[in-house]
């Protein structure tokens, strides 16, 4: 099980997805699943300290996002399950992975997808400079030490193929 918090773009976060993914061995017949949800970056402290308001999160989820209540259940077990794996193991953000991502497909047509991920670099994430405890990544202002960054010189090429059967 891999569980990350991911943003989308250059700079500081705004929106941020906890995501869980749980990796299957093809040959056990079961599938590799991909969960998230998405939080604002003024909540992922709460969700890393535990104090995440899931019940108050679940009731403006029905009532003012219109979801159902199996919806809002399904969210709230993901919810709890990753902020309980974060405390019981004490996890703390460690690498930022940046990469820029090329990404080809037909559109409305998912059968072939292919992505090109190049300039992937990966940042010691390790809180050299949190401040009480309230910011939870580095700050992307501050320089890098020469030993808080490695630069992958490769390219990465994935096909992804959606098969019938």
């Amino acid at each position: 099980i891999a569980l990350r918090l991911r943003w989308y773009g250059a700079g500081e976060p705004k929106l941020v997805f906890v995501e869980r993914k749980s990796h299957r061995d093809k040959w056990t017949g079961e599938v590799s699943v991909k969960e998230r949800f998405m939080i604002d970056e003024s909540e992922v402290q709460q969700i890393m300290n535990g104090t995440y308001p899931i019940e108050k999160k679940k009731k403006e989820m029905m009532n003012t996002m219109g979801s159902t209540q199996s919806e809002a259940d399904e969210w709230e077990l993901l919810v709890r399950q990753c902020t309980q794996v974060i405390s019981s193991k004490q996890l703390v953000p460690t690498m930022r992975t940046q990469y820029m991502r090329t990404a080809f497909q037909i559109p409305f047509d998912a059968t072939v997808r292919i992505s090109l991920d190049t300039n992937l670099c990966m940042i010691s994430e390790r809180g050299y400079d949190l401040k009480n405890n309230t910011v939870w990544h580095r700050d992307s202002e501050k320089a890098l030490a020469y030993n808080e960054i490695t630069r992958f010189p490769h390219a990465i090429l994935e096909i992804k193929l959606e098969l019938s059967g």
